[in-house]
């Protein structure tokens, strides 16, 4: 029986894991310094918090338990 989906199996790259993965830059709120980056499941299980939460606070931009979540990097590398 053949698969409905071409990439069915097919092991992907760490290049194009590193594409897909969306990044999470994570800041405290009081100073705005950088904490990290972190994917999506990482930074829930890293702040204790379900990613419904975690979506929320990104899209309104308030901070949570002193961090501040954003999809966009707010500071110079």
């Amino acid at each position: 029986m053949e698969s409905i989906t071409p990439q069915f199996g097919v092991i992907k790259s760490s290049d194009t894991i590193e594409k897909l993965t969306k990044l999470i830059y994570v800041y405290n709120s009081v100073d705005m310094s950088y904490i990290g980056s972190y994917s999506t499941v990482q930074c829930s299980k890293e702040f204790n918090m379900g990613k419904d939460t975690l979506y929320k606070y990104i899209l309104n931009g308030f901070q949570f338990k002193g961090k501040i979540f954003s999809r966009v990097l707010l500071h110079n590398p």
